[in-house]
This record gives structure tokens, sequence and C-alpha cells, in this order.
């Protein structure tokens, strides 16, 4: 029984792993058809021509432009988890210090609110409905107790700068995962592509079998990166729904590293 559930959850896995393959290659299937049956109804009123190895070329430089300004907003995204989970931790060690020798605030209530902020991070960029805003300022209330209780001001000030770091990163990624890169280029690759294809079908291309391999492996090659284009411009998706989301497994492992203080955690190495 365990074993088929590993091979159905394996198989679920490869799907999603290929999920933009199998839609690509659909649709190169259904232009091939399309121009075969074209073909056989001599409905192909255009000739070859070198023009359209220059719309080729042209169609391909879109594509390759929209996408590569895309992965660059998709790798910075991937670099803001170890960042912000980076920051959550040296937080929390640089408060523990503080408090060390200034024990004038509540520091099991500065962890439970990091860790807030780290499982309200995790939420946020998911769901439009979280707001992590609200639990990255909870950390002002702290930083006033310790001005009150005279800790020293450069301390203070660094883990005030450390909070709007944190803001700052939550800020980049709801813009990333909201707006979309020059949404009329998207619309214009749309639309070409979508001109290219129908020019392929319409052109008499010898010899014809030939051509319906070129055909099909041109329309692959353009649907499959508008469709990793719009997986990628949204970084973050629901769990589970895709295999090319950004992993948000440091924000969790730093969620457990602020599970139990961190006395705790030096008694619990030490034996």
């Amino acid at each position: 029984m365990k074993r088929m559930q590993y091979s159905q959850k394996k198989f679920v896995q490869q799907g999603k792993l290929f999920k933009i393959f199998w839609r690509a290659l659909l649709a190169a299937a259904l232009v091939v058809s399309v121009k075969y049956i074209l073909h056989r109804l001599n409905w192909e009123p255009i000739q070859q021509s070198s023009l359209h190895n220059s719309v080729i070329s042209s169609v391909t430089f879109v594509i390759g432009f929209l996408l590569s300004a895309t992965i660059a907003d998709y790798k910075e995204s991937e670099r803001i988890p170890a960042e912000f989970a980076a920051q959550l931790e040296d937080m929390y060690d640089d408060a523990a210090q503080i408090h060390a020798s200034y024990p004038v605030f509540d520091l099991e209530g500065f962890r439970k609110q990091l860790r807030l902020v780290a499982l309200g991070f995790t939420e946020d960029v998911r769901k439009k409905s979280y707001d992590a805003r609200k639990d990255i300022r909870g950390l002002g209330p702290y930083f006033a107790e310790m001005e009150r209780g005279k800790v020293p001001p450069n301390f203070i000030v660094k883990l005030k700068q450390q909070q709007s770091i944190l803001l700052r990163a939550r800020h980049r990624v709801n813009y990333i995962q909201r707006i979309k890169f020059i949404p009329s280029a998207t619309i214009l690759s749309r639309s070409i592509v979508a001109a290219l294809i129908v020019l392929l079908m319409m052109t008499n291309i010898d010899p014809f079998f030939a051509s319906l391999a070129v055909v099909g492996l041109i329309t692959f090659v353009l649907v499959y990166m508008l469709i990793l284009i719009h997986v990628i411009s949204k970084p973050f998706h629901k769990a589970g729904k895709t295999r090319d989301d950004v992993s948000l497994f440091l924000i969790n492992d730093a969620a457990e590293y602020l599970k139990k203080p961190l006395a705790r955690k030096q008694e619990k190495t030490s034996k």
C-alpha cells in the first residue's frame, strides 16, 4: 500500500515537472495537424521566401528578451528567502546577546514575534489576503522597551536597520508577485507568436513532411517559452502547484530555529 502511494506521489511530481513540456507538445501537435489538413485542402497560398527566416529570428529575439528580463526577477526572488531567513536568525542572536547585558525587554516575546514574521512571510508571498507588514512592524514595541531600558543606541539602530531590510524584502517580493514585466510586451509576444504560427501553417514549404517537423519544432519552442514566462513571472504559487516555484524551506528552517529559546538550544548542544 505504501509502495503504491509512493508511486502515485512520484507520478504526480513527474507530471508537475513536465507540465509545461506536455502543454507545449500538445500545442505543437495541434498546429501540425492543422497544417496537414490545410495542405490536403490546398489552402497554403503563401510561398516560402527569405522573409520567413527574418520573421522567425525577430520573434525569437523578442521572446528571448522577455524571458531574460523575467528570469532576472526570478533570480532575485530566489535570493530573498535566504537573506530574509538570515536576518531573522541574526536579529534573534543579537537580541539574546543584548538581553544578557541589558535584561530590560521581553526576549521571549521578541523571539515569538520573529517567528511570527517568518510564518507570516510564507503566507504573505502566497496569499494576497495576508499582510506580513503588521508582523514586521510588531517588533517596534520591543525596540521601545530597549530605549526605555537604556540599551546603547547603536544596538537598537542595528536591529531597526534589520527590521527595515525585512520590510524591504517583503515589499519587493510582493511587487514581483503582483506586477508583470511590461504587460504590453507580453501582449506583443503572444500576438507575434500566434501570427508566426498562422504564417507557417499558411506557407507552402517543400518538402512537405520535413516542413511539418520544422513547424512543429518552432511551435513547441515558442509556446514553451511563452508558458515558462507566464509561470516564472510569479515566483511564488500555492504550495505544490508547480515545481518551478522558489522554495521557502530556508524561511521554514528559520521559523524552526526560532521555535525554542536560544538558551535551551545551547544546553541541548552542550549535552
